[in-house]
């Protein structure tokens, strides 16, 4: 662990938004530690970066994971430690009434539980530390406005949110304050946004507006999005706020 220097967590980092954040954390001379099912290749090659393999649907697994990386680097944090919570989890799409327990409880493990028990050992370990520390929360506008047969993922965004500003009001009194935003990068191209567009128009009725977005090049890319997230976070934004990585016209 390095004695100087900046320190990031970041979930799903194999790919997309992960994946980019990621990299533009390492051009910045960050230490990364990158925690995904699969590891990224073009991440693998930097000294600087280390993949971690958790499965965050489960909940035992992320809750050991997290445990001991917090442990091990608050005993050597550098001068920042961050931690993104950016994995998250689309599917089950459908109404309410077609979705399983199961599948309920695996989103809301990987959407909302995993960065709930990442933030929960982060601000153990690290709480005490005299140094720059922040939790980014990855959210959306869904988590503000409803959509049919996106239940799921609309509650897990929300909670995110609230999730976000209860850690900033806890940490306002405390004399080593985290820092916690939540962060929408907008519509951009992922994988996620591959499989609205795919799914049937019957069964999933916001399909046209996917497939019309990415037709019409709505869609921002995630080197992008990463680009603008670091922006933000050299700005001054009050902890609890909600950072938007897009033009608001969007």
């Amino acid at each position: 662990m390095p004695t100087q220097g900046k320190t990031a967590v970041v979930t799903g980092a194999s790919r997309g938004i992960g994946e980019a954040l990621a990299a533009s954390l390492l051009a910045q001379d960050y230490r990364v530690y990158g925690i995904s099912r699969s590891a990224s290749p073009s991440l693998a090659g930097s000294a600087n970066y280390t993949a971690i393999a958790c499965d965050l649907s489960d909940s035992a697994q992320t809750e050991a994971m997290a445990d001991r990386l917090f442990r091990e680097l608050a005993a050597d944090p550098g001068e920042e430690l961050l931690l993104i919570n950016n994995a998250a989890m689309l599917e089950p799409l459908g109404p309410i009434e077609s979705l399983s327990a199961a599948e309920m409880s695996r989103h809301l493990q990987t959407s909302l539980l995993a960065p709930m028990t990442l933030s929960s050992a982060f601000v153990r370990h690290a709480q005490q530390l005299p140094i720059a520390k922040r939790i980014v929360n990855v959210t959306s506008s869904l988590a503000i406005h409803s959509a049919p047969s996106m239940s799921l993922y609309c509650s897990s965004k929300a909670a995110l949110n609230m999730l976000t500003r209860c850690i900033a009001d806890e940490q306002r009194t405390q004399p080593y304050p985290i820092l916690a935003y939540a962060l929408d990068p907008g519509m951009t191209e992922t994988r996620m946004q591959e499989t609205a567009r795919g799914r049937d128009k019957e069964a999933f009725p916001l399909q046209s507006f996917f497939r019309e977005s990415f037709e019409q090049g709505r869609l921002q890319s995630p080197e992008r999005v990463a680009a603008e997230t670091l922006r933000l976070l050299a700005d001054a934004s009050p902890s609890g706020s909600v950072l938007h990585a897009y033009q608001r016209s969007q």
